[in-house]
């Protein structure tokens, strides 16, 4: 069974408090029922004043992750934004490349954290109207996560079930803008 993408972040996110000397990442906190936040103003979700390009225009080119959001079994969620992560689609792939300079800040049930991605992950897609089948591929690099002072680093491939679209999604999109919608995932991709 696919791991969900909120119970990857919590179990590190609470792995890691719970070794931390860090008295704020090791409070205990209960997982939130509340809907994901409205997006930022930064958010690229396409509005009625940006009119919607042909999805298969869209998947192509560079995109900076802005934020994704990850939806668990109890309505549990965890959101990231920021970071220097960009997907580049060409053709029926892409490739997830993260500089490893600027950390994704996460936030889960009360608890906060940095993710630095430094590397890259492949993949390829089959589209169909608005919808895309994406498939991972291969990885290479390391994902490090910190809370406080402590920090953990992971293969990247551990971490791609989080960054990386797998599986079926529907895309929106506009100019500037691309959403995935996988089943526990929502990427949030502003063009480059």
């Amino acid at each position: 069974m696919k791991r969900l993408v909120v119970a990857v972040l919590a179990t590190v996110l609470l792995a890691l408090a719970g070794c931390s000397d860090d008295s704020a990442a090791s409070a205990p906190s209960t997982p939130s029922s509340a809907p994901p936040a409205a997006a930022a103003p930064n958010n690229p979700s396409p509005s009625a004043s940006t009119p919607a390009a042909p999805v298969s225009q869209c998947l192509n080119g560079t995109y900076r992750l802005i934020r994704f959001v990850g939806v668990g079994e109890q309505g549990t969620y965890g959101t990231g934004q920021g970071g220097d992560v960009t997907v580049t689609f060409n053709n029926g792939s892409y490739v997830l490349r993260g500089a490893g300079r600027e950390p994704i800040k996460l936030a889960l049930a009360g608890q906060t954290a940095g993710l630095l991605v430094s590397g890259t992950i492949s993949g390829d897609y089959r589209l169909d109207g608005d919808r895309a089948s994406f498939t991972v591929g291969q990885s290479s690099g390391f994902a490090t996560l910190q809370i406080g002072r402590v920090k953990k680093s992971v293969p990247l491939a551990e971490a791609a079930n989080v960054l990386a679209p797998d599986g079926e999604a529907t895309l929106a999109c506009a100019a500037d803008a691309l959403i995935v919608t996988l089943q526990d995932l929502r990427l949030e991709l502003g063009k480059v």
